[in-house]
């Protein structure tokens, strides 16, 4: 075996990062870097149980590796010991070591990168002068206070700790933060950095453009509940989010119809990539048999379109739709994928210059959900795994299912219990009273027109 003093620095990296937990290193990072990178990593990730993602970029070269929370906060002096190297972290977790929406697990914050230095207003100020600016500007008035702020050796990142939320939340998590991204544009949100799945500068690292240590600055480890966020600063939205059925005199309409299409996007993302999941790469054919080829090409093209239109991140739609590839039985290689899902581009930017505004898009692909059905030929029962792709039969099923258990519901009172154990309860309880003031076995059976029987259980605990 290759010992790690043989390997070259990026085989060491490597080494490193992959065998983090138990990997003996020679540790020459500052215990202040240590203990700055260990409080982003805790005030991110405090009850966090989901695969985080760590990351490194020298140069051109690009390594990601996912740990649990413990192990990263434990072992991250041995990442911040090797020279020469970007460090990123993953402020939201997923559920399996693969950093892509669909597989978020908890998001536990909200966050926005000011690349400020690239503004002609703001390039000469200082980290302290843009710091004043936020705070008498923008926190508390467009947005709310940040709980810290890591200072990454050029501009700022910005964060917000939220009570963590599932990805179901993600297309209100994702509402948030482009309404925070609005707000904060003019004085250098970067647009890519709002996306679920993003890495963001560790504190406590070293930058290797500016040669600056990042540094980190908390406010509160209060943290933040995300619809209360959407309450008070995206007023306009809080109809739908509590009623999607809410309509009201005056009201915008093509904003709802924007959100309820922007979760559309999601809860179909995760659906093909189920649907990949319970075929095990497999495709079906118009005679409803599992082949290795048939629908890839037209899977690929539609993840990559959500993707798109989800994140309004093109390079990073690519890059999940390769890895979505992979998936399949027998993938598609690099440029099958890439010419396959160009025209997944093109509709993107179609949908976003049909309504610049950032409201309801009627250009793009749209699909029915028959017209899904039909294309990806889903059975019934893979629709019954299914988020949103399902027919009227499966529509109706699961209303009726619901219906039961709403009806089951409303034959219990507020204790859980249903009428006649209610009754019993009652019956039981006024045995037991009489008991108690001593009358006996038959003149309550006589008085309550109960059997003799039943009283002499409760009288014998046997009730």
């Amino acid at each position: 075996m290759q010992s790690v003093k043989q390997l070259s620095i990026d085989d060491y990296t490597y080494n490193v990062l992959r065998n983090l937990p138990t990997i003996e290193v020679s540790l020459k990072a500052l215990i202040k870097n240590v203990s700055k990178a260990q409080n982003q990593i805790e005030l991110l990730h405090e009850k966090d149980d989901g695969f985080i993602t760590i990351a490194v970029k020298k140069q051109d070269k690009w390594m990601q590796y996912h740990y649990s929370k413990d192990e990263l906060k434990e072992n991250i002096g041995k990442i911040l010991s090797i020279e020469g190297i970007n460090v990123y972290l993953s402020a939201n977790s997923f559920y399996k070591p693969l950093r892509c929406i669909e597989n978020i697990r908890k998001l536990n914050s909200l966050y926005i990168d000011l690349d400020y230095y690239s503004l002609k207003n703001f390039k000469n100020l200082t980290t302290d002068q843009i710091i004043w600016q936020l705070e008498r500007d923008y926190f508390r008035e467009k947005v709310p206070e940040a709980n810290f702020i890591v200072l990454t050796g050029r501009g700022i990142a910005i964060y917000w700790l939220i009570e963590p939320v599932p990805y179901k939340a993600l297309p209100l998590w994702n509402a948030v933060q482009k309404h925070f991204l609005k707000e904060l544009k003019d004085i250098g949100a970067d647009e890519k950095s709002i996306d679920s799945s993003r890495v963001m500068r560790l504190a406590g690292s070293i930058n290797q453009k500016s040669g600056k240590n990042a540094d980190i600055l908390v406010y509160s480890e209060d943290r933040y509940i995300l619809r209360e966020i959407q309450e008070e600063y995206l007023p306009v939205l809080t109809p739908y989010v509590k009623n999607p059925y809410y309509k009201s005199k005056g009201r915008n309409p093509k904003i709802v119809n924007f959100f309820t299409l922007y979760s559309l996007h999601y809860a179909r993302l995760r659906d093909i990539v189920t649907l990949q999941k319970i075929r095990e790469g497999y495709c079906r054919n118009e005679e409803g048999s599992l082949a290795k080829s048939g629908q890839r090409e037209f899977m690929c093209f539609l993840y990559r379109y959500w993707s798109c239109c989800y994140e309004a991140n093109k390079e990073k739609a690519l890059e999940n739709t390769l890895d979505f590839n992979e998936g399949f039985k027998v993938p598609l290689d690099y440029k099958e994928v890439e010419m396959a899902t160009r025209s997944a581009e093109k509709a993107y930017e179609t949908w976003l210059k049909d309504s610049p505004s950032g409201t309801y898009k009627r250009g793009g692909y749209n699909y029915k959900n028959q017209t899904l059905i039909e294309k990806l030929n889903i059975t019934d029962e893979e629709m019954k795994t299914l988020e949103t792709i399902i027919g009227k039969k499966e529509i109706r099923r699961r209303d009726n299912q619901k219906n039961k258990i709403r009806q089951k519901a409303k034959r219990r009172n507020e204790k859980g219990l249903t009428k006649r154990q209610q009754e019993k309860l009652n019956k039981e309880s006024k045995i037991k009273e009489l008991l108690s003031k001593g009358f006996g076995v038959r003149e309550i059976s006589r008085k309550l027109d109960i059997n003799v029987s039943a009283v002499s259980r409760v009288k014998n605990n046997k009730y």
